[in-house]
């Protein structure tokens, strides 16, 4: 652990069973392929399921409130409008030892030359792409500008020797922070990775109202899911 506040380390996010929403994680190998290509889903095969773009603590986080939205009794289709809509106002920074990495995972494009060093990705408006490696400095104005915006600020490092400044940087700022062996650098196949997460917090008693949105929300003219935003993330081409 690095300071801060604790984050707690929940079960990586797999499927979230039984009534409610099938959370695909983003670092499976349908989600590595359709990100790369831009490979959409089928209407048919997308009933039920929401796939990720965000790994690592960003999916444990829109699993955590996957969960809150089954035992409050949501229904799969309900609880991917909110997620999808969540997930995309999110955004996530990723450093890891191997910019290869990060682009065999779809999340940084292919730069020949450059991807034997360390790298950096950046999840913003939805779409995943390349980024500077943040200075510390950076990463303490991240947080407190997150912070001031009522945000959950979250960093974790994890792997063999990840540099230290950035979670601690963090930390400082007030963030959730966390330390793991294996976590986000395994799944990348990386010797080390930090990732830092700025999501919009859910006000309590705001689920009713939410609900009631979705509801009203129009239709996709493809799948018919509830089009809270103005591309459809069932069935429409993955994007970064």
């Amino acid at each position: 652990m690095t300071g801060g506040r604790a984050l707690p380390a929940p079960a990586p996010p797999a499927l979230v069973r039984g009534t409610t929403l099938e959370l695909i994680p983003a670092l499976s190998p349908q989600g590595r392929a359709a990100r790369r290509h831009g490979i959409p889903s089928s209407p048919a095969a997308a009933t039920g399921e929401l796939e990720l773009r965000l790994p690592g603590i960003g999916g444990r986080y829109l699993a955590g409130v996957a969960h809150h939205l089954s035992a409050s009794a949501w229904s799969a289709e309900e609880a991917a409008a909110l997620l999808a809509a969540l997930e995309d106002r999110c955004t996530m920074w990723i450093a890891c030892s191997s910019g290869e990495a990060l682009a065999r995972a779809g999340l940084a494009p292919d730069r020949p030359g450059r991807l034997r060093r360390a790298g950096a990705a950046r999840f913003s408006g939805g779409r995943w792409g390349s980024a500077r490696m943040p200075a510390a400095e950076t990463v303490a104005e991240l947080m407190r500008a997150g912070a001031t915006r009522g945000a959950i600020c979250l960093a974790a490092q994890s792997g063999r020797l990840p540099p230290p400044g950035m979670v601690r940087a963090a930390a400082l700022s007030g963030a959730h922070t966390a330390s793991m062996d294996r976590g986000l650098a395994a799944a990348l196949g990386a010797r080390w990775a930090v990732e830092l997460l700025v999501a919009p917090a859910i006000p309590s008693g705001s689920l009713v109202a939410l609900r009631e949105q979705i509801a009203g929300a129009p239709r996709c003219g493809w799948c018919r899911a509830p089009l809270v935003g103005p591309t459809c993330r069932r069935c429409s081409p993955v994007r970064g």
